[in-house]
């Protein structure tokens, strides 16, 4: 009886959705067919660019801003990583369905590499690292694998390359940041001369180590270390967002090729004025306490070693006691056409949450 039940009501809902069907069809007595259909018209989400780039550290803090920017225009973009699927899903949704590709490699394999890039026209590094971990020195990450990087490109026959170093590089730098990240440049134009150089500032957005470790410390920490011959120090931090313009611009505007850019934001500020900001965004009643620079250096060359996100390293209070601001005769951002984020607009929307409840909504 219960299957003699189903069949009759399987039976009057197919007889249903057939009449109903002819009804809509507009077919007096007959079901319509596929070839006699008008098909809607294919509506693509998003156009087409004809980039296909690979990304080398597309899962870290800039990477997936420049995914963003390439998944817009419609690019395809290949993603080497190493470790599991949890590093680079969270950039899958930046592009259409199957533009964003993810490949396993190791990038002291030549022939990996060349693997990643073989597809490609445009290859982008963004690899680099401010303190050395237990697998990679700073010269190892900084300059032996944007060497190894642009060899494999150069072999792979691709015909553009964007390295990204920094501001502040130099052969007689007084910091091994400074230092690698100069030998990385050069070891990136031996490889492949056309490619393009980008020297950011220090960057600020969400999950930086610039607005956020400052604000960390005043929330976590029970008082503000003012280091000695830091505070004094001048610096124009540039948005990671317009990074990511400035990759897209040098994608599209060949011009760019085998030059160098020099990149800063629009206010130039010291290191107490970046303290003040914070503070004053944040709503942080907090205690400054002035530092030596002898005991920081001491100090943070033990945690550097031993934590894996240090606050402060002593390569990088080092760096931080002489002025970081662009060369007045470098090209700049003007020259790519980007309109630099204003830090002290921008800094509430990325560090709100670090105020305290009743502030959190204040504007």
């Amino acid at each position: 009886l219960q299957t003699r039940a189903v069949f009759r009501c399987s039976n009057s809902l197919s007889t249903s959705i057939i009449s109903t069907s002819r009804k809509y069809a507009g077919y007096a007595g007959q079901t319509p067919s596929l070839k006699t259909q008008e098909l809607s018209p294919l509506i693509a989400t998003t156009h087409v660019s004809g980039v296909v780039a690979t990304v080398f550290g597309a899962t870290g803090f800039v990477g997936r801003y420049v995914v963003s920017e390439l998944g817009e225009q419609g690019s395809q973009v290949v993603i080497p990583y190493r470790g599991t699927e949890n590093c680079f899903r969270h950039l899958k949704p930046l592009g259409d369905l199957g533009q964003i590709v993810a490949m396993e490699c190791d990038v002291w394999k030549p022939e990996q590499l060349e693997e990643v890039c073989s597809q490609s026209n445009i290859v982008i590094n963004l690899i680099g690292s401010r303190w050395p971990t237990k697998n990679f020195s700073m010269d190892d990450t900084n300059h032996k694998i944007a060497r190894n990087i642009a060899k494999a490109a150069k072999r792979a026959g691709v015909s553009r390359m964007i390295h990204v170093s920094a501001l502040g590089a130099a052969e007689n730098a007084k910091t091994e940041f400074g230092r690698s990240k100069w030998a990385g440049e050069k070891a990136v134009q031996e490889e492949f001369p056309e490619a393009t150089i980008l020297r950011p500032s220090t960057l600020f957005g969400y999950e930086d180590h610039y607005l956020t470790r400052w604000a960390g410390i005043m929330k976590f920490w029970p008082f503000v270390p003012l280091i000695e011959g830091t505070l004094n120090r001048k610096e124009a931090p540039f948005a990671a967002t317009d990074l990511a313009l400035s990759v897209k611009h040098c994608i599209f505007n060949l011009s760019t090729s085998s030059k160098t850019f020099e990149l800063q934001g629009s206010s130039v500020l010291t290191t107490k004025d970046l303290i003040d900001l914070i503070r004053n965004t944040t709503y942080l009643e907090t205690r400054e306490f002035n530092v030596p620079l002898w005991p920081a250096r001491f100090l943070s060359s033990i945690t550097g070693t031993i934590l894996r996100k240090p606050r402060f390293t002593r390569d990088e209070i080092d760096f931080e006691t002489t002025d970081n601001l662009a060369n007045p005769s470098a090209l700049g951002t003007s020259d790519l056409g980007i309109d630099p984020l204003d830090i002290n607009k921008a800094a509430v929307k990325f560090i709100r949450h670090y105020r305290r409840a009743k502030f959190i909504n204040e504007i």
